[in-house]
């Protein structure tokens, strides 16, 4: 089990996956909003909630791993639409996507997404899909209505690739890829910059997740053994580490998701982290302060 996270007007979606994924609405004190949006593939016999962003007209968009589909769901939790491989698909169609995740990288073909990320409201909006593997198409932006756009080229390269896309974020005209091993920035879609191992002495870099402020700086989540809450400099140069690896209160054990509050100083700005496999989310303070967690299971 994973989690995702999405802030919107401060309220705090988090979606989870068993076999039935799951997307619950907090407010940053950690109290429930409404129930809540459940479902399930019916042909996978299972959903991912891997990834979870919100519109304008409070519509939330899921990320669906293994139906290979991008879900639309009104605020009340009804299905209204979404993108993806067709769903009266063939199950033998799920099983090759899941099976070879590089395979169909092709414009406008969604396979096993990772996250979304959207913008926009009524049918006036983009909608920025990463799948997994290792894929020149692995980001690709669309409208509204699935319409493909256009793929950014993975380090300014035509016939580059990208791999195995984390997650996503965006903020005005900067788009940050989060993949294995390192972080590529796009500046209204051209290639901008790239950055790997921000930290002197890591043998190993695993960033899974990425939050731009509107200053240049980026709140970065990387797992593995060495796993932290780092805050970055616009270049991608550590600033603060917020959180070290461990289990305990204030630490970070495989972190999946980040986002930041959009108002305040470093001091009173809230970080919301997601961690320990979709069981824990903690708040903390750009400065590093934690405030406590929610959401936690033992």
């Amino acid at each position: 089990m994973t989690g995702s996270l999405a802030l919107e007007n401060g309220l705090l979606y988090i979606g989870t996956e068993e076999k039935t994924a799951r997307v619950r609405v907090f407010d940053l004190d950690g109290r429930a909003v409404g129930a809540g949006i459940t479902f399930r593939d019916g042909r996978a016999g299972r959903s991912r909630a891997a990834g979870v962003s919100v519109d304008l007209d409070h519509r939330i968009w899921v990320a669906d791993t293994p139906a290979s589909r991008i879900r639309r769901f009104t605020l009340f939790g009804v299905e209204e639409g979404g993108f993806g491989l067709p769903e009266d698909a063939p199950i033998e169609t799920l099983d090759t996507v899941a099976g070879a995740p590089g395979a169909m990288d092709r414009r406008g073909v969604v396979r096993a997404p990772v996250d979304v990320w959207v913008e926009g409201h009524g049918d006036e909006g983009t909608v920025i899909v990463a799948c997994d593997g290792e894929r020149r198409h692995a980001v690709q932006v669309f409208d509204f209505l699935g319409r493909y756009l256009f793929s950014p080229k993975p380090l300014g390269e035509a016939h580059g690739r990208f791999r195995f896309v984390r997650g996503l974020a965006r903020r005005g005209p900067l788009l940050a890829v989060v993949e294995s091993g390192r972080v590529q920035i796009f500046r209204d879609g051209d290639f901008h910059f790239a950055f790997a191992n921000p930290c002197a002495g890591r043998e190993r870099f695993a960033p899974n997740a990425i939050a731009l402020l509107a200053d240049g700086r980026m709140v970065l989540a990387v797992g593995g053994e060495e796993s932290s809450l780092l805050l970055l400099d616009p270049g991608g140069r550590v600033l603060r580490r917020l959180a070290g690896a461990g289990t305990g209160a204030g630490e970070v054990l495989e972190p999946t998701d980040v986002v930041v509050e959009e108002d305040g100083g470093d001091e009173r700005r809230r970080v919301v982290v997601i961690d320990r496999d979709g069981e824990r989310v903690q708040v903390f303070t750009l400065g590093g302060r934690c405030y406590g967690a929610f959401l936690e299971r033992a």
